[in-house]
């Protein structure tokens, strides 16, 4: 049976839900509908990934034709590995900080982050 999700872990995962799909905004769309994948990262054996290691993905690059789970390793040889799209995510909630307080608002960063529209937070 699955965990309840805590309070602070459902804000949290509906600030990276406001972000859009990280797929989608590498190929230069925005603002595309999300699902959240909770990435395969140290699991198995009973062990789950928690609630804020999750990345938003839209229908079709989660469980769609060009999605993660059709194909692991064609999705991350197009847009990265999980653990890299979780950084971005992390990375994007800190220009403004993410409401659940993950991570503190840290303002422009110098990576390139997909959610990144002309050097600027994309809204």
């Amino acid at each position: 049976m699955p965990k309840a999700k805590t309070a602070r872990e459902k804000l949290h995962m509906n600030c990276v839900a406001e972000l859009g799909c990280i797929a989608c905004a590498q190929l230069g769309y925005y603002d595309s509908p999300t699902e959240l994948h909770h990435i395969k990262h140290q699991t198995g054996m009973g062990r789950r990934s928690s609630h804020y290691e999750v990345i938003p993905l839209c229908y079709v690059h989660h469980r769609g034709h060009y999605g993660y789970h059709h194909s692991p390793a064609e999705f991350t040889g197009t847009f990265g590995t999980q653990l890299e799209l979780l950084e971005q995510t992390l990375d994007a909630l800190s220009l403004d900080g993410c409401k659940c307080g993950c991570v503190k608002k840290t303002g422009q960063t110098a990576k390139p982050n997909p959610f990144n529209r002309f050097n600027k937070f994309y809204e």
